[in-house]
């Protein structure tokens, strides 16, 4: 499919901050070492655990998931035996240990498998802390001792997770140290090491302490947000600008906060990325990116995003009308509730979520926003919890139905997110998104974060996850539909194409001529080669899906009698004239595969599938493999894509990216036993085929077949690599 860029100005007439905002997660990918970390930055290219590190729970929150993982992966891979970490010069570092520990800890709500390393460096960042609560210090005077602080909320949060009091009492015993070092508020550091230690504290719940020294500092603010490095230069560190953005916003000092990240907006390198300093004279990385910005700029748009809504709490409302069309529209779609698990993602004040409770007290009415100011107004019938939806608290499949009313605009990665709530809707589930219409936006005034969307995009979007999406003018506040309100609705699995498409894309509404001139030819597909080994002459075999027929002509011309069943009645017109050309008798069936197959048990030897399984859900699928077992009084064979066929995927992905892939959402498969052992079936085979045709996909030349050539039969199929996986099982 196409890639929708939800940050082109058309979407937004203030796009700065989500452009800024995205441009700055793009550098972090492009700067990434590969199956490692962030780089130290555009100069030197070695990863930086350290960064690597805290930027985890940063990604997690852009919803940026399988980068997250991934760095979490390397910092399990670099950990020191005795749980600490190593600087870019190979020494043990505290601080470092302190931030990766933050890191593997944010992992691990996600991936268990990241608890045991999070625990080593616990252990180790604890065992430092002296009686007197002091942690040795390896720096010189260019770095203040005082910037442990900021590793202390890591270890708080590790006794809560591994239910350790000595955890808990090393941190006060530091908390106490550094707070009453000699000079540890002096404004003299630069701005980024002073930032560690004024957000360490706020963390560790001296706000108070800290706040006089904050509005010190924004006092030098400029008026475009620049806040100098040191009291007496005229440059400014960007991470510490940032920094004391997020600071701003944890103190409510949000009008400096929000000028802090317009000017970050505005220095941003075309890159994405930002120097380590800007101005006469500059001192800290002057020409050099570096990824500790983009971690706290990120960090610092978070915040912005949050605040925003919590210190406007009071003009959103709690109350809508029972006759609101967009209430309406939710509850139409989503049907009888009673009994189900509904989730209103962006719940605000939980208005609508409370009236679907109170239509369906049967139903569990879940409610998630990103404010915690609007979540105390949410009605006790429902379950709240605070997050963002670009990064849901929720299992895959947890919901029947999910709504989101104004707050896809909100989201920053309007794809991301839509991919989200798509991810905790259960097969079959249902989605209604509703928000505002782009042609609209002439008539209304927006956020600098707000984006209005098209019809068309939406639908895209959502297409890939849903099947039956659609988008309709609807009602609001009183008001009839006007254009301002759109909501796209959808229901969760594959996409399947219409019969008309699947004529289109299957047959290209050409004539037959071609297609028996190949079968005269012998030039037949690869995988035709397993239904012919796995049967025999004189089988009765029902293909499913059966699209223009080929395969089962050319099974027919050996031997087999073939029986075909499809949705379109035109692939089967066109079948039914290629056999005829082909004077192979066969029989034809029009139906949908995920009805009850029209044919009494054990009425064929073999029911067989090539390029349909992979549209439905894996219950749909074990549905038609237990109605095929039940037919077929052999057994059952089916092809699909393969999912390790790495060709195939990669020119998939770059055929969908340029919008040119025709057949429609598919999920390949690693492996269907499981499937086939669910539907009954026994001794099953499996392997894949059509290597040379997964090369075609993305390598047209000679060089990938050339190299499949060169491998024995052994190889070839230990690398798995075939376009399709071939899976077969008895009765």
């Amino acid at each position: 499919m196409k890639v929708l860029n939800f940050n082109s100005p058309k979407y937004s007439t203030k796009s700065g901050i989500i452009s800024a905002y995205n441009r700055a997660l793009n550098w972090l990918r492009e700067n990434t070492v590969p199956d490692q970390g962030v780089v130290i930055s555009s100069r030197q290219r070695a990863p930086y655990p350290e960064v690597t590190g805290y930027l985890i729970p940063t990604l997690l929150d852009a919803g940026e998931t399988r980068l997250a993982e991934r760095y979490a992966d390397y910092l399990a891979w670099v950990q020191q035996p005795d749980g600490a970490f190593a600087g870019p010069d190979g020494r043990k570092y505290p601080f470092d240990t302190g931030q990766a520990l933050r890191g593997l800890l944010a992992a691990s709500r996600h991936w268990p498998r990241f608890r045991p390393f999070a625990l080593k460096a616990a252990d180790y960042l604890a065992s430092l802390i002296s009686e007197d609560g002091g942690i040795p210090s390896p720096y010189g005077a260019s770095i203040v001792e005082g910037i442990h602080v900021f590793a202390l909320p890591a270890l708080i949060a590790a006794a809560r997770a591994f239910d350790r009091p000595d955890y808990l009492a090393a941190a006060g015993r530091s908390l106490a140290h550094y707070k009453n070092l000699p000079g540890i508020l002096e404004d003299k550091p630069l701005t980024h090491f002073l930032a560690y230690i004024i957000d360490g504290l706020i963390d560790m719940g001296e706000a108070e302490f800290v706040r006089p020294l904050v509005k010190k500092i924004f006092s030098r603010q400029s008026k475009e947000g620049g806040i100098p490095a040191f009291p007496n230069v005229k440059w400014d560190c960007s991470t510490g600008v940032a920094q004391l953005a997020i600071i701003g916003y944890k103190l409510g000092m949000y009008g400096a906060a929000d000028r802090a990240v317009r000017y970050l907006c505005s220095m941003q390198n075309p890159s994405g990325g930002f120097y380590g300093s800007y101005g006469r004279e500059a001192a800290y990385f002057p020409r050099e990116e570096i990824g500790w910005a983009n971690k706290f700029f990120l960090d610092a748009v978070h915040l912005m995003i949050a605040s925003s809504f919590d210190r406007n709490a009071g003009i959103f409302p709690r109350e809508v009308a029972p006759d609101d069309g967009r209430l309406g529209k939710v509850a139409e779609h989503l049907g009888d509730m009673t009994g189900k698990k509904i989730l209103d993602a962006g719940c605000g004040k939980g208005r609508f979520a409370a009236k679907l409770k109170e239509r369906y007290p049967g139903a569990e009415v879940h409610g998630l926003d990103i404010s915690e100011e609007l979540l105390q107004e949410v009605p006790a019938s429902i379950i709240t919890k605070q997050g963002s939806i670009l990064n849901l608290p929720y299992d895959g499949g947890a919901f029947d139905g999910v709504f989101c009313i104004e707050a896809l605009e909100h989201t920053i990665r309007t794809e991301r997110a839509i991919e989200e709530l798509c991810r905790v809707l259960k097969d079959n589930g249902r989605i209604v998104i509703v928000d505002k219409n782009i042609e609209k936006i002439k008539d209304a005034g927006i956020t600098e974060f707000e984006q209005w969307f098209d019809k068309s995009n939406i639908i895209t979007t959502l297409g890939q996850y849903c099947h039956d999406v659609r988008a309709e003018e609807i009602g609001y506040n009183g008001h009839q539909a006007d254009g301002l309100f759109l909501a796209w609705m959808g229901i969760r699995g594959a996409t399947v194409l219409n019969a008309s498409e699947r004529h289109t894309v299957l047959t290209g509404d050409s004539n037959v001529k071609p297609v028996t001139d190949r079968i005269k030819s012998n030039l037949f597909p690869a995988w035709c080669k397993p239904l012919l080994q796995h049967s025999s002459s004189g089988d009765a075999m029902l293909e499913l899906g059966s699209g223009t027929g080929e395969l089962s002509a050319i099974l027919g011309r050996y031997g087999r009698v073939p029986h075909l069943l499809d949705y379109s009645a035109e692939n089967l017109g066109f079948a039914g004239k290629l056999l005829r050309e082909l004077e192979i008798k066969a029989s034809f069936y029009r139906q949908n595969v995920l009805d009850s197959i029209p044919l009494a048990d054990g009425a064929v030897a073999w029911v067989w599938s090539s390029g349909l399984l992979e549209h439905f859900t894996d219950e749909q699928i074990i549905h038609v493999l237990k109605e095929s077992a039940r037919v077929g009084r052999k057994g059952v064979m089916a092809l699909v894509p393969n999912a390790a066929s790495l060709f195939y995927r990669i020119g998939k992905f770059k055929r969908e990216q340029a919008g040119s892939w025709p057949y429609g959402k598919e999920a390949p498969k690693f492996t269907m036993k499981d499937l086939f052992e669910k539907a009954g079936l026994k001794n099953i085979v499996e392997y894949s085929v059509g290597l040379h045709h997964a090369a075609e996909f993305w390598s047209p030349g000679k060089e990938a077949s050339d190299f499949f050539d060169s491998l024995d039969a052994a190889e070839v199929e230990k690398l798995n690599q075939g376009y399709l996986l071939f899976t077969y099982g008895e009765k």
